[in-house]
């Protein structure tokens, strides 16, 4: 009866445990339950979210899809645009260079009319020239008729000129020249006169004074002796100078320069160097009365137009070796420089001895030929073959190109026929300003003895200034001032360059001055 008491009550109790396990998992259940509940609805939730985003996702899809769409246009569009810009600016360049061939167009139609107008004028020019020419052969003809029928003109005399030239000296390739042109005109004096009917003849007494003052004054009292009654020459104005008091023996002026005198140069050279630039200038001249005469007088002229004169060095006309007045001249540069940098002008008044003025310089200072402005000379240089043909100094003058003055004249018909006579009769030589003047001084020396009636010093002396103002030759009108000096208004600029295939150096034309304007008209610029 104990024991199964005991056991129902076991039971009992037991019961009363499984009674309570029982209520705990229907709670836990429920609990299950509803997070299970709740977490479908959280499912529900996401999955609501999820087609949310995927619907959002395949918004943004279509939208990026839109916009590579646009961005593919736009691509399009700009590679479009760059094709458009790249043909406009191809469009702009065609049209640029439309432009660029109108304007040239322009430029040749209007080069054309210019030169259609210069050549009108040279033509109207030459016309006038050439009238004026014909005019003046006329006068002659009428005055060499009446002489020709004189007893002078049926005497059968050989009248002979006498020619003072530097032959062997400084100026030797200009009086080789000055012989060359003069037997030129000797030879048509006496064709003229032949042709007229005329047994007169004249030819030529030709003495090398070898730029000696005191020689050619010996040769011309030689030609005095011997009957000269006209001579042409010295061709140096230092020996002029000292000549003038014996050919002024007799009363009155019986010297003419049918070349301008020294002062007019001076004018042309100082314009010259202040064109190039030159605030400064030392000037190197040979001290005789052409050297002292040009140096004063483009002293003075470069003064006047601002300029300032360092120094006038001034050497033996003698001398050889030129080393003392090369130390002056290079610290005279040097002191200028430092003042007028690059602004200091070297004038050299020389003749053919500036070959060994610059061949020492090189040796000696060689920076004095390395100026950025050039060195300039003077007619004593111009032209010279025998400075520019030079294996050692041609080269020299080429590099510091040595803008030289000369006095000019337009040519005409009768220049052109001496030029081309000249080079027939001396081939690789020129007919320089001395073949031309010597030519012009004894067709007027034959002229004015025709004139005068006779050869009589005197009488040719009072008609010469009349004969020459009439008289057209291949330098032009030979219009004498008050002075008897020829009467000038352009003076050429010539340089030493080496140009094209050749390797010589050679003269050149560079420029021209005209006195009427005082302005310089640039060629070839040094």
């Amino acid at each position: 009866m104990s024991l199964k008491a005991t056991l129902i009550l076991l039971l009992t109790v037991a019961g009363g445990s499984l009674g309570g396990v029982g209520y705990y998992y229907q709670a836990r259940a429920a609990d299950l339950n509803s997070q299970v509940s709740n977490l479908n609805n959280n499912a529900n939730s996401l999955s609501n979210q999820i087609a949310e985003l995927k619907a959002d996702i395949a918004n943004l899809t279509s939208q990026i899809s839109q916009l590579q769409t646009v961005n593919s246009q736009l691509n399009q569009t700009s590679v479009q645009i760059q094709s458009l810009e790249a043909e406009l600016a191809t469009i702009n360049s065609q049209l640029q260079s439309l432009e660029t061939q109108l304007n040239d167009e322009i430029s040749k139609v209007q080069s054309l009319e210019s030169s259609f107008k210069t050549q009108l004028d040279s033509l109207n020019a030459q016309l006038a020239a050439d009238q004026a020419e014909i005019d003046q052969l006329q006068f002659q003809i009428s005055q060499l008729q009446t002489q020709l029928a004189s007893g002078l003109c049926l005497s059968g005399k050989t009248i002979s000129i006498g020619e003072l030239l530097d032959l062997s000296d400084g100026l030797a390739t200009q009086g080789l020249r000055a012989k060359d042109g003069s037997a030129l005109a000797i030879s048509d004096i006496n064709s003229f006169l032949s042709a007229a009917g005329c047994n007169l003849k004249f030819a030529t007494s030709v003495y090398d004074y070898s730029l000696d003052a005191a020689r050619a004054l010996a040769d011309l009292q030689s030609l005095a002796a011997s009957g000269a009654q006209v001579v042409v020459g010295p061709v140096n104005s230092g020996t002029a100078q000292f000549l003038l008091p014996y050919a002024d023996s007799i009363p009155d002026d019986y010297l003419f320069r049918t070349a301008p005198n020294d002062g007019v140069q001076g004018l042309a050279d100082a314009r010259m160097m202040i064109d190039r630039g030159a605030s400064a200038v030392l000037i190197v001249e040979r001290h005789d009365s052409y050297g002292d005469h040009l140096a004063s007088a483009t002293a003075a002229r470069f003064t006047a137009l601002g300029g300032h004169v360092i120094d006038i060095i001034s050497y033996d006309i003698l001398a050889t070796d030129f080393t003392p007045y090369l130390s002056t001249l290079y610290n005279d540069f040097q002191i200028a420089n430092s003042t007028y940098p690059n602004r200091v002008a070297m004038d050299f008044v020389s003749f053919e001895e500036l070959g060994q003025i610059i061949t020492q310089a090189e040796q000696q200072h060689p920076s004095l030929l390395d100026d950025k402005l050039p060195w300039f000379g003077t007619d004593g240089e111009t032209q010279d073959s025998f400075l520019s043909g030079d294996p050692i100094v041609g080269p020299l003058l080429a590099k510091v190109r040595l803008p030289s003055t000369i006095y000019a004249f337009p040519n005409n018909t009768k220049t052109e026929r001496l030029y081309s006579a000249f080079s027939n009769a001396y081939p690789g030589d020129i007919c320089d300003f001395f073949c031309t003047g010597g030519y012009d001084d004894v067709w007027l020396a034959a002229l004015a003895t025709l004139q005068a009636g006779s050869y009589n010093g005197t009488r040719i002396q009072a008609i010469l200034p009349t004969v020459a103002s009439n008289y057209y030759g291949v330098t032009g009108w030979l219009q004498l001032d008050q002075n008897g000096d020829r009467a000038v208004t352009l003076y050429q600029i010539w340089k030493v360059a080496i140009q094209g295939t050749t390797t010589t150096p050679s003269w050149v034309i560079a420029g021209t001055w005209d006195s009427t304007t005082d302005i310089i008209t640039w060629t070839n610029p040094p």
